[in-house]
Order: C-alpha cells, then structure tokens, then sequence
C-alpha cells in the first residue's frame, strides 16, 4: 500500500521544542534531555547534556538565520558569568564541564554564508541542525540533518599570503595572555575583519601588541590583556576601544572599517585627523561590506 508524504510547514515554536526534547540523542552524541524549557536570556531553548558531562544548549531559530555567529558570543557571554550556578543547578543532572559548552542551532535553513561563518569560528563547539517537517498519511514526522561545517573560511586564489599572515599575524603569547575564551574568539574575528579589507593589510607585532598598516599607514594597533584587548584605530593614540563583548567588537570594526574607507578616498598626500565621521556614501560602503550590524559612527 502507498503512503502519502508531503513536506509541511515547520510546527508552532512549542510543539517543535516538544519534538526536538525527544530526540536529544540526535542533537548530540549520546545527549540526554536536562530543560525542556530553559527559557534562556540570550535564546536557549533547551538544555541537553551529552556523554562526556558537556553542556549542550540548543537554540531553536523559528526566522532569520543571520543573527546566528553573533547569538553564538551571546550564548558563551551568558555561559561565563552563570557558569558557577549553572554548575550548581545542573551537576545533578550530570554537567561537569560548564566550561566546554556545546551550541546546537536548530532551523528550517541555513544560508551558506552562515555555514561559511560558523566554520570561521575557532574555540567554540557549534553545530547546525536542519529541521523539516514531513505529513505521512496525515502524521506529522520531524527530519533532523547535520549541516557539515567546514574547519575554516576559503582562502581566496587570488589573494597569496604568508602563513603568519593569513592566520591573522598574531602571536601566540598575546593570545595567551587572554584569559577569556569568548574574547580570544572576538579577536579572532576582529583580525579576520581587518585582515579581509584589502590584501595590501600587512599584519606584523609591533609596540607590544598587532599592528594592522595598509601601504605604510595604520589602520589599527590592538594591544591585549587577561579579560579584553583593546583597539586603536588609525595613527593616533586617542579615542581606543576596549573590546570585550559583540557591542564593542562592532564599535571596533566600524572605526578600522570607515577609516579604511576613508584613506582609500584620500589622494596621497592628505592625511585623515580626528575622529573618522561617516558621510552617506562611507555608510552605504560599510553596509555592503558589514551589512546591518555595523551602522553608527565609528569611536
């Protein structure tokens, strides 16, 4: 006899957080189901734990995905400073590893930048999860897939650069000297921003800390300490920005990006003083390149 299949419409947020909590072996290896409900601050919807003692904190995306690598710092923020209660609420239940947490994003689609984006990401375990939702005979049946991730961004062809280079130029030591995993993963992004402007950016060590120069000038110097670092932009040592969260990683970039902009439209011999302003061409520049996230004025 022939079943009738047809693909449906994801359910409400409820039943579809209800399905999921039956499956928590799916989500993770060896996972079992810790909070049905969390009921999170930052968006965690559920609260597995696998194997191995490791949190996982599953994230159920019902709209757009392009939140996603920022949601992903929310999460491991809020981690850190509860990790101390989430232990003492959660130990029962087998959690032993608070500081090892997996993030588990579950929705209907994933863009490929978003894959491409959460590939780039290093220091953090995040999986992607599809969601699809099948009517069989008039029974609804939920079909999980593990979207592959891949280790990093692709390297562009045409751009060839040293390996020192296009690992972001940091040396290990400074890397070190963060205590934070969660800011050392934001450094990682604020280098592979800079470094991905233009593949003119040199990037070297210098004066205690990365320095980013774009045919001998300076687009950034960033110096590092146990629970920040902290960034300059341009050549002038006024107005740093101590970066220790999403807020002021985009408060960063913005600065570097609309000076960068701002030196490209330079003619040689002008330079750039002050605080970079952001006229509405620079804004709409910036948007193409940073899209929606980015769109005050740097400083």
């Amino acid at each position: 006899m022939r079943r009738r299949i047809e693909r449906a419409p994801l359910p409400d947020s409820a039943t579809l957080k209800r399905l999921l909590s039956e499956r928590a072996p799916e989500l993770a290896d060896g996972a079992a189901l810790v909070d049905g409900d969390a009921q999170g601050s930052t968006g965690v919807d559920l609260v597995l734990v696998d194997e191995t003692g490791r949190p996982v904190f599953v994230d159920v995306l019902s709209g757009d995905t392009a939140s996603l690598p920022a949601r992903v710092f929310d999460h491991l923020e809020w981690v850190e400073r509860n990790r101390r209660l989430f232990l003492r609420a959660y130990s029962g239940d087998g959690v032993v590893k608070a500081e090892d947490p997996v993030f588990v994003f579950v929705a209907g689609e994933f863009p490929r930048s978003i894959v491409r984006a959460v590939g780039a990401l290093s220091g953090v375990s995040v999986k992607l999860v599809r969601a699809e939702h099948f009517l069989i005979d008039g029974e609804g049946e939920l079909v999980l897939e593990e979207v592959p991730v891949s280790g990093g961004p692709e390297v562009s062809p045409v751009v060839v650069r040293k390996t020192g280079e296009a690992s972001g130029g940091a040396p290990s030591g400074l890397e070190e000297a963060i205590e934070s995993d969660s800011v050392r993963a934001l450094l990682a992004l604020f280098r592979s921003g800079v470094d991905g402007l233009d593949g003119r950016i040199a990037v070297s060590e210098s004066d205690g800390g990365i320095t980013f120069e774009l045919e001998g000038r300076r687009l950034a110097h960033v110096t590092v300490s146990p629970g920040s670092f902290t960034v300059t932009a341009g050549e002038r040592q006024t107005n740093p920005i101590v970066v220790s969260d999403r807020v002021s990683l985009e408060r960063a970039l913005n600065a570097v990006v609309s000076l960068f902009v701002r030196e490209e439209k330079a003619s040689p011999g002008e330079t750039v003083s002050g605080e970079p302003k952001l006229d509405e061409g620079e804004r709409a520049e910036l948007a193409s390149i940073w899209g929606s996230g980015i769109g005050g004025e740097g400083g």
